[in-house]
């Protein structure tokens, strides 16, 4: 299929957003009311009382935070039986976590997604682990109200896909059903949906759920022959594919993706070999379109630094688009890159987002700023273990969270976690870490004589998430820690 064309981009000059208004609290408050028990010949004495009181207030000052998070707790989640572990989601309320697992040798049973019970922060505690299908994964696991989604690769004959899971029960997560490639057969006796467009499996996906309609959606990427399919999952033991999205490559892999809604619109955020696209799915979710989308009709912002030389030489050293997720306001994106060891370190790089046209019409996405670390030596990635995974990738940055418009979370590989202030954008800060998470390897080295023991003296997080209090941070070889973010 042929790269669609490029369109020329377009900026909606859509003045204060409503999130602007509120940021205003007393003072525009102030104003209204004073507006209607005044006459029009007081307004420039009432004009020249704001400026004054706003050009004068106190501003709010950010929080600060001790330099080193506090380990509360900490779980091995049945290692080393139940392999290594993966992407972590939380349920706030519920006070639940779930743990994808990875592994690259077929033969061990330990594809799992794991039910954690986190009402004590120090004393996390496994509840359940779920077999899944697929030679390698559960990679991705997400959870939106009582239904989660759970994302596996592997070589066509194991079947890999998407299992849908009925977490009403929290501790003991129900599979229903599985999306797989046509032909595809359940190993667990499930019903099977082929209606995937990837004989390798998804490796990441996102379920979001509308609050207006009560609906279920899952957004499928990671696939080897399109780059994204969108599914209704409001009855997860029935799935329905509404609609699907190329973006023109030969290879369409699109690796990462996170869903919001902003200002009515729904939006869906991609990054993948093309770069970074955000797509309007307004009309699938709401409007009842079925049927394929395009770059054309439905692209809103883009920015193909991976792809396109122009767009790449926009951006500061441009890598491999791995991981996005934009700040709840969808003001800014940020976008992290991927790379191997011994490689400039990745990047993880903030794009303007912001007042987004209505499709077709659509913005190019400028780079903000960057967060770099520092190139790691040669030394440190040579000869550490036969396995690609743990020598190429051990010590470039991997997932985060995204908290308000202020916090980064990031699960930093062979660094730990490292918590970055990004209230702006353009020059964001580290302000805490944690890198000392090797609990465990003691037990673990026990239990299992033979196991790889690479991976023992570093931390190598895949994920980290925030919940506004505590991190809950997923260790590849170890387990789950819990850790304090603490304000001075």
């Amino acid at each position: 299929m042929p790269r669609p064309p490029r369109l020329a981009s377009a900026i909606a000059e859509e003045g204060l957003s409503t999130q602007g208004l509120q940021k205003k609290g007393e003072v525009n408050r102030l104003r209204s009311s004073i507006r209607l028990h005044i006459s029009a010949l007081m307004l420039p004495i009432l004009l020249m009382t704001v400026f004054l009181v706003s050009a004068f207030a106190t501003p709010v000052q950010a929080k600060e935070f001790k330099p080193h998070l506090v380990t509360l707790g900490f779980d091995s989640l049945g290692e080393p039986g139940n392999g290594l572990n993966s992407e972590i989601v939380i349920d706030i309320d519920e006070k639940f976590a779930y743990v994808g697992s990875i592994t690259f040798d077929p033969t061990e049973p330990d594809r799992a997604v794991k039910a954690v019970d986190i009402s004590d922060p120090t004393n996390p505690t496994m509840t359940d682990a779920v077999m899944v299908q697929g030679d390698f994964g559960p990679f991705d696991v997400k959870i939106a109200g009582d239904i989660l989604a759970a994302s596996s690769q592997g070589p066509p004959p194991s079947f890999p896909g998407i299992t849908l899971m009925d977490i009403s029960a929290r501790d003991h997560p129900m599979p229903v059903s599985i999306i797989c490639a046509p032909g595809c057969a359940s190993a667990f006796g499930l019903p099977t949906f082929d209606l995937l467009l990837s004989p390798d499996g998804s490796h990441n996906s996102f379920l979001w759920a509308d609050p207006l309609t009560d609906k279920t959606w899952l957004f499928a990427t990671g696939l080897d022959l399109i780059s994204l399919q969108i599914f209704d999952v409001t009855v997860p033991s029935a799935p329905a594919l509404v609609a699907w999205y190329h973006n023109g490559l030969e290879f369409p892999f699109v690796h990462d993706n996170f869903v919001q809604e902003n200002d009515g619109r729904v939006l869906e955020y991609q990054a993948g070999v093309m770069g970074v696209e955000i797509l309007d799915v307004t009309n699938v979710v709401r409007g009842g379109f079925t049927g394929p989308l395009s770059f054309a009709a439905d692209v809103v912002g883009w920015n193909h630094y991976t792809s396109d030389p122009a767009d790449a030489a926009t951006v500061t050293r441009p890598g491999f688009a791995h991981y996005i997720e934009p700040t709840p306001s969808g003001q800014v994106t940020w976008v992290g890159d991927e790379a191997g060891c011994g490689r400039p370190p990745a990047i993880v790089r903030s794009l303007d987002s912001s007042n987004l046209p209505m499709a077709p019409a659509k913005k190019f996405l400028p780079e903000l700023g960057t967060i770099i670390q520092n190139p790691d030596p040669m030394s440190q990635c040579a000869g550490r273990s036969p396995h690609a995974q743990t020598n190429v990738y051990r010590f470039t940055g991997h997932n985060f969270d995204v908290w308000s418009d202020d916090l980064l979370i990031r699960g930093d590989y062979g660094r730990g976690v490292n918590v970055y202030d990004i209230s702006d954008p353009t020059a964001a800060v580290r302000v805490a870490k944690s890198q000392g998470l090797n609990q465990l390897v003691g037990e673990e080295n026990k239990a299992d004589p033979g196991r790889e023991k690479t991976l023992d003296n570093y931390p190598w997080i895949w994920q980290a998430v925030y919940d506004g209090d505590l991190i809950y941070a997923s260790n590849i070889p170890s387990g789950i820690f819990v850790l304090d973010l603490v304000e001075r």
